[in-house]
């Protein structure tokens, strides 16, 4: 089909929602070519969605009103017309008299007064036949009821009932427009399923990025490590987004478990309570175990740090250097086996000391991350 283009295909709404869209895959080029904040992409299927409002609204109030032009094929009927009455009239012409009245209609150029009966029928029969269901529909719609006769009328009901004017444009053109406006209302769906699928893509790709991640949700970390995988030592020294307590709550919001290493006991309050809301839950509460609270071995609180029961908060004096060797040796026996964690597993270093060599990788073979806070503040 040969794009023609005609300024009155669209209303002002219809072009407004082709900018629209138009517009929208703009910013998901830029999102894609220069990676920027996620509310370029959120934007963009914001527009998608106006783009389809708008092109609906376009749909439904102008171009769903637009009607053939038939002015061309009236002419050509009122000559048809003109020309079947003249060979009736050079037939009968000797018989008829040359007079027209002023009330005759604009085709009713002879007087009927000299044709027989027959000729008359002919006539009226040839304007029946010419005359389109458009023309009689109008007549008929103009011609008063006789209900409504010796009555006056009802502007108010006859406002109401009144429909638009229609738009009138060739036939040729109106197709165009309708066509236009099919493209123009698919491709605005097509823009919000994108975008929806934009923006879950945005969201894992941004879930395991500590600078970049949004609105913490519990997703498995098969489906979280898809397009990024959670980085196994992370220094959040430089510019943390949050402070430790924070870090924890996020944690938390993840579904993802934790050990908190600490040797400052406000340190291990603050956490708490940051974690309050979650540990006092009624459907599903976060358990954390605090060793200051409860007497348990290491192995104990690895096994459920390990599998997601629980949480740890360690801040008894020593505790903290000691509980970290036993889980680098119980990792160690993990690795050998080839085990890792279903749900990425955080250890948080919250301490002046360094951690053991070689952490590092075992994490990265386990799943687990190590966090390190210090120097963070």
């Amino acid at each position: 089909m040969e794009f023609i283009w005609n300024m009155e295909y669209f209303s002002l709404t219809g072009y407004a929602s082709a900018i629209a869209w138009a517009t929208a895959l703009a910013l998901w080029l830029l999102h894609f070519l220069f990676r920027p904040h996620q509310i370029v992409c959120h934007s963009a299927f914001a527009l998608a969605i106006a783009a389809f409002a708008l092109g609906k609204h376009n749909s439904l109030t102008y171009v769903n009103r637009i009607q053939p032009d038939l002015t061309e094929q009236k002419a050509e009927l009122e000559a048809k017309i003109a020309a079947e009455q003249q060979a009736v009239l050079d037939e009968r012409g000797s018989q008829v008299a040359q007079i027209r009245f002023a009330e005759d209609a604009k085709d009713e150029f002879l007087d009927r007064a000299g044709l027989e009966e027959e000729d008359l029928e002919t006539i009226d029969n040839i304007r029946e036949e010419l005359t389109p269901e458009w023309k009689t529909e109008k007549k008929a719609r103009s011609a008063p009821s006789e209900d409504s006769e010796g009555e006056g009328m009802d502007t108010e009901a006859i406002e109401e009932t009144a429909e638009p004017e229609p738009v009138m444009m060739k036939e040729q053109d109106m197709m165009r427009a309708n066509q236009y406006d099919a493209w123009n209302l698919n491709i605005s769906k097509w823009c919000m399923l994108l975008g929806l699928l934009i923006i879950l893509h945005d969201y894992l790709r941004r879930h395991n990025l500590y600078k970049a991640a949004y609105f913490p949700k519990k997703i498995p970390s098969a489906l979280a490590n898809l397009i990024t995988s959670y980085p196994a030592m992370l220094d959040r020294s430089p510019k943390p987004r949050r402070n430790v307590p924070e870090e924890l709550a996020w944690l938390a919001k993840r579904g993802d478990p934790f050990v908190y290493f600490t040797a400052n006991s406000d340190d291990a309050r603050q956490a708490r309570e940051a974690l309050r809301p979650f540990t006092g839950k009624k459907k599903r509460p976060l358990q954390v175990l605090n060793t200051d609270e409860t007497t348990f071995t290491d192995t104990f609180a690895f096994e459920n740090w390990w599998f997601n029961r629980a949480s740890i908060i360690v801040n008894d004096e020593g505790r903290p250097e000691t509980m970290l060797q036993s889980f680098t040796n119980l990792l160690e026996g993990r690795k050998s086996t080839r085990a890792k964690v279903r749900q990425t597993a955080h250890l948080v270093w919250d301490m002046d000391s360094p951690i053991p060599d070689g952490l590092g990788q075992l994490a990265a073979r386990t799943g687990v991350s190590v966090m390190r806070c210090r120097g963070s503040e």
